[in-house]
């Protein structure tokens, strides 16, 4: 298994001063950091990855989801640290767990201390991250109904946790969490499968603006916790709308779909630190990968993938179909997600803020840690 450390993440990134595109043929990245280090939970041969432009896609373990296994490669803003679920061969079960770069190692959690309970080969699934890295999201299952799982987080020093189910034997997850992990965003079963946040261990169900409707799934939430984003569903005539939450006001606020291109399900499935760039796609029967991926930008609206990096002068290969957009970094510099030419691949797009050219070189990469 090939390593990399923080450090050399931060030397790789600082190398690369000009906007640019990166294929990348192996894997389907879920997270991509603020240094560039980009996270994926479906490798050749059912493992996790990571990339970075110099080095590509490396396995480093873990157990992709399927087959009754779940997770997502959550990343830290700083790219130390991945999300996910692995294999714990002691006690026979899959695992919510972390990775660190710079031991080249996992760690895994367990299930909810007092009602966890192994259902199938899982006890628990890692989904997200926050930020900082100290917290990990997902599911734990439990004893408490039929196959019944609760939104679970574990935090460095305090352990495993539930965040609980508003409804007994139906279940929740979370699958993102802000950077000091006291934001968490997901969804809640009951009449349908409802999007929800949890704000300071607390469950707010989100509504559409009309106040009854229950939205659908959430998917991310900004660094700062004030905003929560996910999908809609439109009817057969008519596309889906995605959402913004505020959980300050506690309204949402619809983000249009494309104004060509759009589909019945819309998928807001990123945004950055703030709220104000918000990424995913809108697809019509069948997987997102077969879909349209789009940017929304406060102020500018909707776009689809290609014309917003054409407005940024970036090259891409000619014929590319950008499907998805997976993640974008909190400081909206790095965006990953899925497409291709003719198959299914990743892509990695660099756009460095004018100000990021002063963190060049070495000093560069100290002034980095020392804002960390």
């Amino acid at each position: 298994m090939k390593k990399i450390t923080t450090t050399a993440a931060l030397l790789i990134v600082a190398g690369t001063t000009q906007a640019q595109f990166y294929e990348v043929p192996t894997g389907r990245i879920d997270g991509i950091s603020n240094v560039g280090v980009a996270s994926g939970s479906t490798f050749g041969d059912g493992q996790y990855f990571m990339w970075t432009t110099g080095t590509g896609a490396v396995g480093i373990g873990g157990v992709s989801p399927g087959n009754g296994v779940g997770g997502e490669g959550g990343i830290s803003d700083d790219g130390r640290y991945i999300s996910g679920t692995t294999w714990n061969a002691a006690q026979g079960y899959h695992e919510m767990s972390r990775y660190d770069i710079n031991t080249g190692t996992w760690t895994g959690f367990g299930g909810i201390p007092g009602i966890g309970a192994q259902v199938d080969s899982e006890i628990s699934g890692g989904w997200g991250m926050s930020g900082d890295g100290n917290s990990v999201i997902g599911l734990g299952w439990t004893s408490q109904g039929t196959a019944d799982a609760h939104a679970t987080q574990w935090t460095d020093g305090v352990g495993m946790f539930s965040l609980g189910t508003n409804q007994v034997g139906e279940s929740s997850r979370a699958t993102a969490l802000s950077y000091d992990g006291s934001v968490a965003a997901g969804w809640q079963d009951g009449s349908g499968r409802q999007g929800a946040a949890w704000v300071g261990g607390t469950q707010e169900l989100i509504f559409l603006p009309d106040g009854t409707t229950p939205a659908q799934e959430a998917f991310d939430v900004s660094s700062d916790g004030q905003y929560v984003v996910g999908m809609g569903v439109g009817s057969f005539v008519a596309p889906g709308t995605a959402y913004r939450y505020n959980t300050t006001t506690n309204t949402t606020e619809l983000i249009p779909n494309l104004a060509a291109g759009a589909d019945r399900f819309m998928a807001a499935a990123t945004t950055n630190a703030d709220g104000s760039l918000i990424g995913g796609g809108t697809w019509g029967f069948g997987p997102a990968t077969f879909g349209n991926g789009f940017i929304w930008e406060e102020g500018v609206g909707t776009m689809t993938v290609a014309d917003y990096l054409d407005s940024k002068g970036i090259a891409y290969p000619s014929g590319f179909s950008f499907s998805f957009v997976s993640d974008i970094s909190p400081d909206g510099q790095w965006i990953a997600g899925w497409g291709g030419i003719g198959s299914s691949e990743s892509w990695v797009v660099h756009i460095p803020a004018p100000s990021s050219l002063a963190l060049l070189g070495l000093g560069g990469v100290a002034a980095i840690r020392s804002r960390r």
